[in-house]
Order: C-alpha cells, then structure tokens, then sequence
C-alpha cells in the first residue's frame, strides 16, 4: 500500500505523470483564442477501470477477507484490479488510457506524457485534445459534432458520465462566455471558503499584499516555534500555495516570501500571512481572464 513504500523501491510503478497547473491554462487560452469546444467527462471509480500492471512486486496484491466474510484466517484474495490505496494504481490508470488513446491515433503533447492530441482525419474531421488529471478530464475540439463523436467512444470504452462543457477543473471555475471569446478561469469558492477558515471573511481590506518596505527575516524565527502559530501559518501558505499554482498570480511574490519561513516561522511572519488574507478577502474574485481581441494578435506573444 502507498504508506507501507520504502523509499528507492517501486517508483517506476507508482510514478504517473499529471499536467501542470499551465498545461491546463494554457489549453484554456487556445479554447479562448480559436472558440474550441471544451468538455469534459468523468471517470466513475477510475482506478477499477484500470488493467492491472504486470505480476511482481506492485502488480500483484493480495488482501485478508473482509471479517465476516466466513473465510478461512489463512485465505487471502487476489486483487484483480486496481484499488484505492494500492500506490501503483495511478499508473495503472495511466497506462491504461494512453494505450487507448493511442489505440485512436493520438500522440502525446511533447513532454506531457498525460495531454493526447490527434490531428483531423479519418474517423475524426477536427483536432482533438485531451488532457487527464487521473479521473478529472478537459477535452477540446473546433467542432462539437467531433467532440460528441469522440466522447460516445470514450465513453463506451470507459465507464463514467458526459459532464459536457465545463463549468470547473480541480476546484476552480471556469466561466465561459462564447459571444465575445473569453474564458474566465477563478477560485472565488475556494478563496472564500478559506478565508472563512481562518475568519478573515470580514478583515479588513487592504491594496497591498506585504506592508511596504515589509522584509521577513530569519531573525524573527523563534528558538522553540509555539505550535499554534506554526499550525496556523503553515495552514495558511498551503491555501494560498493552490491560489498562487491556478489562478492567482498576483499573490505569487507574497506566498514565496511566507513559504520560506513555513519551517520556522514567528509572530511577524504570521502577521504578514494574516495581512495576505486581508487582500485575499478584497480580490477574492479575481482570476484570469483569457481571449483574444482580433486577428491582428492572435498567437502573438
């Protein structure tokens, strides 16, 4: 099981490639730019969709009978397929959709062993791309009638549900609006039910993450950290870690400077992270916002 790995041991089998963070937005920009469609479908229990991986180590796993099962004390069960908890069962999900995807003619994007493209032809008259983050899906195509296509078949080879255009991708909102092309791409739900953690829901507001001239030092770490505070602030940067990674570039600058002292840190350290959410209760509606507003500067950087 996951917890039970031993560190140098197994981690070709339990290793599975995810996209970044940018991978998605970046998907997100080009459905923006050339109006693409963008779907998704969700797997139902996706690792037990999974062919297991090859016999050893991590791809043969036995467990005891559930009690009351009547079973003899030395009987144990194979498990024929991956499992919740298993480490290798990720991979095994992997594996088993770039199999398919190639089986359908699609080559992954570059390096991102986990985003498939397949060029028009054949089955398929328009462009499809498809990127998976274990069982969360974005699935972009000029053309719906494709899109639908494609999603009958997957579909039919995996068992899970049409979610159709999408609304949210790991969390976060995505707010189509295909009159003037633009997509916007948020985690106002997130930012205010973390806010709401910490009671900084009502804080009062400011224009500025860090106070100017504000520089977190080593020196205000204390000798002995009280628990409360670590707690409290490594809490903090974690919330704000998931913002600065999706959406929230603004608050970049402001969650490097907290993380260094993540370890460690003092009064004046949670104080500069109690001030970020300050800001955060102010902006918690900000995104990014992604079109394109004429042909002049389209796939111009």
């Amino acid at each position: 099981m996951g917890h039970c790995m031993q560190e140098g041991e197994g981690y070709e089998d339990a290793f599975v490639p995810v996209p970044h963070a940018t991978s998605a937005r970046i998907i997100i920009a080009m459905a923006a730019a050339d109006d693409l469609e963008l779907h998704s479908c969700y797997l139902a229990q996706a690792f037990i969709q999974a062919k297991k991986l090859p016999e050893g180590v991590n791809g043969c796993v036995f467990i005891h009978p559930p009690k009351g099962s009547g079973e003899d004390d030395d009987v144990v069960f194979e498990v024929c397929r991956p499992l919740y908890g298993i480490h290798s069962s990720a991979c095994a999900l992997h594996l088993t959709l770039t199999k398919w995807f190639k089986s359908q003619g699609f080559v992954t994007a570059g390096f991102k062993d986990s985003i498939w493209v397949r060029e028009a032809g054949g089955e398929y008259k328009h462009r499809l791309i498809v990127s998976a983050h274990i069982d969360d899906t974005l699935m972009a195509c000029k053309s719906l009638e494709t899109l639908e296509k494609f999603k009958q078949t997957f579909l039919t080879r995996f068992e899970g549900t049409d979610e159709g255009g999408v609304s949210t991708y790991l969390g976060a909102e995505l707010i189509c609006y295909r009159v003037n092309h633009t997509i916007t791409f948020k985690q106002s739900v997130y930012a205010r039910k973390s806010l709401q953690i910490y009671c900084a829901w009502d804080a009062t507001l400011v224009k500025q993450q860090l106070e100017a001239g504000t520089s977190l030092s080593k020196e205000d770490s204390p000798a002995y950290v009280d628990q409360a505070v670590h707690s409290r602030y490594h809490c903090i940067t974690g919330h704000l870690s998931f913002l600065v990674t999706m959406t929230r570039c603004d608050l970049a600058f402001a969650y490097a400077e907290l993380s260094k002292f993540v370890q460690c840190p003092g009064e004046p350290h949670l104080q500069a992270a109690e001030r970020v959410l300050c800001y955060l209760s102010g902006t918690y509606d900000l995104g990014l916002t992604y079109g394109v507003s004429n042909a002049a500067d389209h796939n111009v950087l």
